[in-house]
């Protein structure tokens, strides 16, 4: 027993490992193939933008957390601003409580546009998720207060949801920095159409 115990250990400091280097990995082909405009344009600003939040940021390594907070302080004004809070740091940050939140995030660049506004942007996304514990504590807490709502709850686990939506960014032309990046998710309709299908199941129980 303390010989597979002692193997069971090793295998998983070898996993670790492992992990940590394909972290390293990936992080210098990101570096190689993920160039920081220092002054570009609002179009190559969302494409570095949308090339380095494709997986969402859960958890990164030091050196990615670093590069993006690098790329956003110098792509985007100091008190850029989502809408409701102001700064590169609370942009970051909020792409961390949106990983958390759920697994396997993936978004996908769909069509560049000019927006209505001077000097302005709009892309729209598909952002595919996967509903996890975390996510019915943090955004469905009443799922998972008793018996039966856990019940309800346990149903939307791992359930894959495909989010439509779009990201405009308005650009300052004389610092060549975006100043505003306002993010829109129709989360409403997935959901919907996820919670009808529970609706049915539940009825034939």
């Amino acid at each position: 027993m303390h010989k597979q115990r002692q193997l069971l250990i090793g295998f998983e400091h070898d996993v670790r490992r492992l992990q940590e280097e394909v972290k390293s990995f990936e992080l210098q082909h990101h570096s190689m193939t993920m160039g920081i405009p220092t002054q570009g344009t609002v179009w190559s600003v969302a494409v570095e933008y949308f090339r380095l939040f494709r997986h969402g940021f859960r958890s990164p390594p030091d050196p990615l957390n670093a590069f993006a907070l690098r790329f956003l302080r110098l792509s985007m004004a100091p008190d850029v601003t989502t809408g409701f809070e102001y700064g590169p740091e609370a942009l970051l940050e909020n792409w961390k409580r949106f990983s958390l939140c759920f697994d396997d995030v993936r978004v996908q660049l769909g069509r560049l546009e000019t927006g209505d506004a001077v000097d302005s942007l709009v892309a729209s996304t598909i952002t595919s998720i996967t509903i996890s514990s975390d996510t019915l504590r943090q955004a469905f807490p009443h799922l998972n207060s008793d018996g039966q709502a856990g019940v309800r709850g346990a149903k939307l686990l791992d359930r894959r949801l495909v989010v439509q939506g779009s990201v405009s960014f308005d650009w300052d032309s004389k610092t060549d920095r975006v100043t505003r990046v306002m993010t829109q998710l129709d989360m409403l309709t997935p959901m919907l159409r996820l919670l009808g299908m529970l609706v049915v199941f539940l009825k034939t129980l």
